[in-house]
């Protein structure tokens, strides 16, 4: 007995230090009260193994291997006294440090090499330098053609692009903070991704504080976890008042009737009121997010497991995003239909924007 308390108290403390799921809870809250209103059997509960259908593919296949395309120090501590900007880069890479150079910081240091070397040719191009000419200018040709992989595997082996891309265990809270940096950021990064090779990629100081902004924001694997569970509750709600209107219609006269009072009220106090709200704020966020996504699934040599989460998320067809679309004007068409038969829809006579009192 004592220690099936001492469990009890433990599960207790745990489940007290999590925070509460509000999105999920307004939506539930929501689904019973309409369920209540439209007199349904029951609600089907969103089931959060729905979202394993975006499970993020393994890492192992989204990361690409890379030949390594060196030049040897000696050449350019001999030839290329001229350049000291190239011979630090050269350098660096030949330290230690710069032999385990992670995935995000080698994509910088890759810019910072072909500008290196950019400025470093026209000094070559003449007299001893030639042959150091030659050898510099194949190696940006190859650096250069590499780019694209580079920059997947940046992102791809990128613990913080992993983080705000997988599925989060809470949806988006009712009253979310900005999440400007990161949806910036990964902006920055799609475009980035679609001007390569032709524009070289920035420093590491100015790429650390783009994937910084994405690892500092829980919002990106919210915002799925939000489209996710809205795209269920907004169908599982028009598929009760399209039963409901099907089966026994709320209004049969087409005019006003105490049950349709009762359904208007859930209208304007929990749908206008509560969920359309969030549904905005989850919209308006998903448009620049999945604008991002779709950039990113059209970049060069996107690796395929990547090219398809991404597309399943964001794609214009049969995705998530999609999806959530769908729904969302499935369910004010449904709303329109069913107060339009009331006569209770805004703009007809019976239309009380305030609510009428009954409560469910």
């Amino acid at each position: 007995m004592i220690a099936r308390t001492l469990s009890l108290l433990v599960l207790f403390s745990l489940s007290a230090c999590q925070p509460a799921d509000d999105g999920l809870a307004l939506q539930a809250d929501y689904l019973q009260r309409l369920n209540n209103a439209v007199e349904g059997d029951a609600v089907v509960v969103f089931d959060k193994m729905e979202l394993t259908r975006y499970r993020l593919p393994p890492r192992r296949e989204r990361v690409v291997d890379i030949p390594e395309v060196r030049i040897g120090l000696l050449d350019l501590l001999i030839d290329a006294r001229r350049c000291p900007a190239l011979q630090q880069q050269i350098s660096q890479r030949n330290s230690s440090l710069g032999k385990q150079l992670v995935p995000s910081s080698r994509l910088g240091y890759e810019g910072d090499l072909l500008r290196a070397i950019d400025a470093c040719l026209p000094h070559l191009a003449a007299g001893q330098g030639q042959n150091l000419h030659v050898t510099l200018s194949r190696l940006a040709l190859e650096k250069r053609a590499q780019l694209p992989s580079v920059f997947w595997n940046a992102l791809n082996a990128s613990q913080e692009v992993e983080r705000y891309l997988r599925f989060a265990d809470q949806a988006l809270p009712t009253t979310p903070g900005e999440d400007d940096a990161a949806l910036d950021a990964l902006a920055q990064l799609a475009a980035m991704a679609n001007a390569l090779p032709q524009t070289l990629p920035p420093s590491t100081a100015e790429l650390d504080p783009l994937f910084f902004a994405l690892h500092a924001s829980a919002q990106g694997g919210q915002l799925i976890s939000s489209l996710v569970s809205l795209t269920h509750t907004l169908n599982e709600g028009s598929r009760l008042l399209e039963a409901r209107q099907q089966q026994r219609p709320i209004c049969p006269q087409g005019q006003a009737t105490s049950r349709g009072r009762i359904l208007q009220n859930i209208f304007v106090k929990y749908y206008a009121g509560g969920l359309q709200p969030y549904l905005a704020q989850v919209h308006q966020r998903g448009q620049t997010w999945s604008s991002s996504l779709r950039q990113l699934s059209a970049a060069a040599e996107v690796p395929a497991a990547t090219r398809n989460y991404l597309l399943n998320l964001a794609g214009p067809e049969q995705s998530l995003w999609v999806d959530f679309q769908a729904a969302t004007a499935r369910h004010v068409r449904v709303w329109q239909d069913s107060l339009n038969s009331c006569g209770l829809a805004p703009g007809q006579s019976g239309w009380n924007g305030e609510g009428a009192n009954a409560e469910q």
